[in-house]
């Protein structure tokens, strides 16, 4: 437990984080809107940022005189790990809307877009057990390996590979039962 005067120079200092920020707030989101492609990922950089500067100012990494440029080079920072995990989770998504497209067309649905590749297959993903979903989530969407994946949901690496197979599998016929 900390002594008592460390507890309270904490306070005061996240106390000094919380006024800051509250009086910062408008130009912060108007920096992380510069930086994010949506208003759903300049929430989450200035959610993230946020907690990340006020860990950063009680641990003593950061003086309250270099906040504002510290913040912001967070926020950069943050926008730009953003926006390459997006990318890749663009490109997984891309990828593997296009091993579906190798499937049989069937001749009364030849027009079929990308788009409608994407949202075939997230409809049937969402059709799938929660099992099945979360492994297949886990793995294309959040980027784990089995074994991480077997770390994180206390489960044997076969296990979860042989949900990853059928699940695919089920989605696959799926999609194709769809065309």
């Amino acid at each position: 437990m900390f002594p008592f005067t460390q507890r309270k120079k904490e306070n005061q200092l996240v106390q000094q984080c919380t006024e800051w920020f509250t009086a910062h707030r408008a130009r912060l989101v108007a920096y992380a809107r510069q930086q994010a492609d949506s208003s759903t990922d300049v929430e989450l950089l200035v959610t993230g940022t946020v907690t990340q500067v006020s860990r950063a100012l009680c641990e003593g990494r950061v003086s309250a005189d270099d906040l504002l440029p510290y913040t912001l080079r967070s926020l950069f920072n943050a926008a730009a790990r953003l926006r390459e995990q997006n990318l890749r989770r663009y490109r997984t998504e891309q990828s593997y809307g296009g091993q579906l497209s190798t499937l049989p067309e069937h001749p009364a649905c030849t027009e079929t877009t990308p788009d409608d590749r994407q949202l075939q297959l997230r409809r049937a993903l969402r059709e799938l057990p929660p099992e099945l979903a979360t492994v297949v989530t886990l793995r294309i969407w959040d980027e784990l390996t089995f074994p991480d994946m077997a770390a994180r949901l206390g489960l044997p690496e076969s296990t979860l590979r042989s949900r990853y197979t059928a699940a695919l599998k089920r989605i696959k016929s799926k999609i194709s039962a769809a065309r």
